[in-house]
């Protein structure tokens, strides 16, 4: 998969997040404790999807953050 197809699916998947009712609770976006993330990662179907296509992309954005001096 190359960079634009890996983006137009991150983008996809995206649209799904944004209407994730999870997301708008107060409980679950508290930043402390970190449960939004957790939930995407462990049980969301999208959200496994999408850390998937971000594994595509680490060695990508690692070599563009290398490249723009920014520590990786």
């Amino acid at each position: 998969m190359d960079r634009k197809e890996a983006l137009k699916e991150l983008d996809a998947h995206l649209s799904v997040c944004k209407t994730c009712p999870k997301r708008n609770d107060k409980k679950w976006a508290n930043p402390s404790y970190n449960r939004l993330q957790k939930h995407c990662n462990t049980k969301c179907a999208t959200g496994k999807k999408l850390l998937r296509i971000a594994d595509v992309l680490a060695d990508d954005v690692r070599a563009r953050r290398k490249q723009k001096g920014v520590s990786a």
